[in-house]
């Protein structure tokens, strides 16, 4: 079988969606897929090699091929960028989908994460598989027009994202909520863990706005947290040079800055406590399926999560707590909470992993 994995992200990159990506890739590879990877030469960093992408993702085992494509349009101007981006998509997305189906032999089916490339994909009866992480207003039109298309088929990683599409019942065997999971290859959990270590890992900024995470910061210089270790993980040279200099004072926190998976795997096995938290946008509140949430359950952490319905979701597994946003003493609380509760020794047994995703997105793709 072949699969064409077409998509408007950058490669390589630190974000969790880039990451995703090249983990659906490997577990298609390994169950003897002939996977291409085909993205867009956007930035200065973008490179199509295989060797610089399987160094940065620290891919093991597993080859697969990786192909960059001609992007024309800068959208990283200073003015109108939004509308920028959305000129450049379009336009990137029609021109490659031209350029692959009449270059490159059909595959079984294509993968993507852009509209777009599902729409105009779709439009030339090409069997397609979205996932849908994410809805907009232009997103929702464009899938419950192409949905009508017998070659279209969403992935949806959150049920409270399918219900807001709202598509006719008819099309329901085109649609499935599949959970993300996460990768197999650097999360596990040790059982003897750093009693009142806490983790956050993750970016300190989403798209440029505050992740508002100050007032975590904060709850630290409370006495009754002195004697528990935050160590943060992620963000950019510049932010994390910031939140040095701003907690400078504190020596219960620690900045590492972005790390590798596998190192990030080591920090978060022996650790007790994660936190998960994110912004007030309506996505993060409603809609996310956060991998971070994963990656902490199989690494054995009890976590500590602001109290949105995107995160209550994940409640099920039996390792959360939750606090309220933005309020100190509640975030306080839970972690002394948490830290005397016992979990279940087998709970992160229970946690999805990428393999398993991978498998059922091939039984609803076949």
């Amino acid at each position: 079988m072949k699969i064409y994995y077409l998509t408007y992200q950058d490669f390589p990159a630190n974000t969790a969606n880039s990451q995703q990506t090249i983990s659906t890739c490997k577990e298609l590879s390994r169950k003897d897929i002939e996977v291409k990877l085909l993205f867009p030469l956007r930035s200065f960093e973008s490179n199509d090699s295989f060797d610089q992408i399987k160094s940065h993702y620290q891919i093991e085992g597993v080859k697969f091929q990786t192909k960059g494509l001609p992007h024309k349009r800068n959208f990283e101007s200073r003015y109108f960028k939004r509308l920028n981006f959305l000129i450049s998509h379009i336009s990137w997305s029609f021109s490659s989908v031209k350029l692959v189906s009449k270059n490159y032999e059909d595959p079984f089916c294509f993968i993507t994460r852009s509209e777009w490339v599902f729409y105009f994909l779709c439009k030339k009866n090409l069997y397609t598989i979205f996932e849908c992480h994410k809805l907009t207003y232009l997103r929702k039109l464009i899938l419950k027009n192409i949905i009508k298309n017998s070659n279209a088929k969403i992935l949806f990683t959150n049920q409270e994202l399918k219900n807001s599409l709202n598509i006719n019942q008819k099309y329901k065997n085109r649609l499935i909520v599949q959970n993300n999971g996460y990768d197999n290859d650097f999360f596990y959990s040790l059982e003897n863990k750093d009693k009142k270590t806490v983790v956050y890992s993750g970016s300190l900024q989403r798209l440029g706005r505050d992740r508002n995470l100050e007032f975590i910061f904060d709850a630290f210089n409370d006495p009754r947290l002195s004697t528990f270790q935050l160590k943060v993980f992620g963000g950019t040279e510049k932010e994390v040079k910031y939140f040095k200099q701003q907690y400078s004072t504190a020596k219960n926190i620690s900045f590492f800055g972005y790390v590798t998976k596998k190192v990030l795997s080591k920090y978060l096995a022996k650790s007790e406590i994660a936190i998960l938290t994110s912004g007030r946008d309506n996505f993060s509140m409603f809609y996310t399926d956060p991998i971070k949430y994963y990656e902490y359950s199989a690494s054995g952490l009890k976590i500590v999560a602001t109290d949105f319905p995107s995160h209550k979701s994940l409640k099920k597994y039996g390792n959360m707590l939750f606090f309220r946003d933005q309020d100190s003493e509640s975030f306080i609380k839970s972690i002394l909470e948490i830290h005397k509760n016992n979990l279940d020794k087998d709970f992160e047994k229970l946690i999805p992993s990428t393999t398993q995703r991978i498998n059922n997105l091939l039984k609803f793709i076949n």
